[in-house]
């Protein structure tokens, strides 16, 4: 949810570290039984399926309600997301920011003790006064930092 808010059934399996078989098959019924996922079928039937994780609790439980990825995408869109997630999925080597709090979090508090100012951070603003709202690392790629190892 994180790093795209949608995956192939293979990318679940690569996560969870499990084959192809009957507990993909349960679980993934039960995403969409519960209404957690929409599948979108961009080809012919049984030719890949895509799960998009739109339901908001989901995100609220990771602390993210409000993540842009629960939104609707276009087909586009999502291809690149799931790339992504493939690359992220792939690196063994490297430990992963996705949130724009761990991010801001990472650059602001964390192993840097940057002196910068926060405004120096990627970001954009929208509105004016009290209704200013800014975001920031607004591109949402994640950033790698390299494990110990």
């Amino acid at each position: 949810m994180v790093y795209s808010g949608a995956f192939l059934e293979r990318q679940y399996c690569a996560f969870a570290g499990i084959a192809h078989g009957q507990k993909t098959h349960d679980f993934l019924a039960k995403l969409l039984s519960r209404g957690y996922v929409t599948v979108i079928t961009p080809g012919r039937l049984h030719r890949g399926r895509l799960f998009h994780v739109q339901y908001k609790p989901l995100y609220g439980a990771i602390g993210e309600p409000n993540n842009r990825h629960r939104k609707p995408a276009s087909l586009g869109r999502m291809v690149e997301r799931l790339m992504l997630l493939d690359a992220v999925l792939a690196d063994k080597h490297h430990s992963w920011l996705g949130t724009e709090n761990d991010k801001v979090s990472y650059f602001m508090n964390g192993q840097l003790n940057s002196d910068f100012p926060k405004s120096d951070l990627p970001h954009i603003a929208f509105g004016e006064g009290d209704q200013k709202t800014v975001r920031y690392f607004p591109d949402k790629l994640p950033i790698g930092l390299e494990r110990d190892c």
